[in-house]
Order: structure tokens, then C-alpha cells, then sequence
């Protein structure tokens, strides 16, 4: 009779070993796809521009509209958006909100382009890195200015 009752305390024994090696299997592949992933889950959702322009060390400008931004919340803070605004307040605003920016040949169809890198070891908050392409539509006798963006910590 007790050779008969270690059989089955074996085999629930064995039944609770496959279990757990199965959760640590799963616990495993889920953290190296957590570290492994570009975009892991909650990492990429919808922000403010508003939001997104004081992180990259600048204010809105007036009188915008279309505006579309994104945060991205992995291994540091990154935004990225675009919006439209007058034309003719372009050059002012970049002048006022990025005064150490350097001008950088554009890509593609973009009018002005400039980029902004600051001392990542001061440790200030915001953007390490700014990079702002604005395309004039209409041509020249267009009156908006499409503004895109990209700011990182990383």
C-alpha cells in the first residue's frame, strides 16, 4: 500500500516542476522581448505639442493648427509631431525658441532646417537633441509653413 501512494505524490511532484519551468519559460521570453523591442507595449502613445515643444526648450507657436504629436517612453523621453503655422512667423520663432540652433541642409522637400544638440552631461531637463525641417506649402505665394520635429534625451 505505500508503494502505491509515492506513485501518484511523484507524478503530482513532476506536474508542479512543469509547471513552474513553464511560467519561468514564459516570464523569460517576456522580459527579453520587453528588452529587445523598439516599441515594447505603453511605451509610444499620443501627446500634447504643446507638451512636446517645452521638452524640446521651446513654446508653441501662436495660431497653429493640424497639430499631431507623439511621446516615446523607452531608455529616455523622445517626442516627435508636427503642426502648421503662418509663414511669415517661421523665422521669428526659430530665431526666439532655438538661438543656439545650427543650420543644416535639409532633406527632401523641407525649406529650412535646423539642429539643436546641447551638453548631455549638465544634466539639464528637456531635449539633449532637436531637430526642426519646416516645408513652406503653396510655394511662394503660400501663407503656411509645415512644421516637423523630433526631440530626444536619448
Amino acid at each position: 500500500m505505500q508503494r502505491g501512494m509515492r506513485w501518484p505524490l511523484w507524478g503530482m511532484w513532476w506536474t508542479c516542476l512543469v509547471l513552474v519551468v513553464g511560467a519561468g519559460w514564459w516570464f523569460g521570453r517576456t522580459m527579453l522581448y520587453a528588452a529587445s523591442s523598439d516599441d515594447p507595449p505603453g511605451t509610444v502613445t499620443g501627446a500634447g505639442c504643446a507638451e512636446a515643444m517645452d521638452f524640446s526648450g521651446a513654446a508653441l507657436p501662436e495660431d497653429t493648427r493640424d497639430e499631431d504629436c507623439t511621446s516615446y517612453t523607452w531608455g529616455g523621453q523622445a517626442y516627435d509631431g508636427s503642426f502648421r503655422m503662418p509663414r511669415a512667423a517661421v523665422r521669428g520663432w526659430l530665431t526666439t525658441s532655438f538661438p543656439d540652433a545650427a543650420g543644416v541642409p535639409c532633406d527632401g522637400d523641407d525649406d529650412t532646417c535646423v539642429h539643436v544638440v546641447r551638453d548631455t552631461h549638465a544634466h539639464t531637463p528637456g531635449a539633449y537633441a532637436v531637430t526642426v525641417s519646416v516645408h513652406y506649402e503653396g510655394g511662394s505665394a503660400g501663407d503656411t509653413a509645415l512644421v516637423s520635429f523630433d526631440a530626444s534625451s536619448y
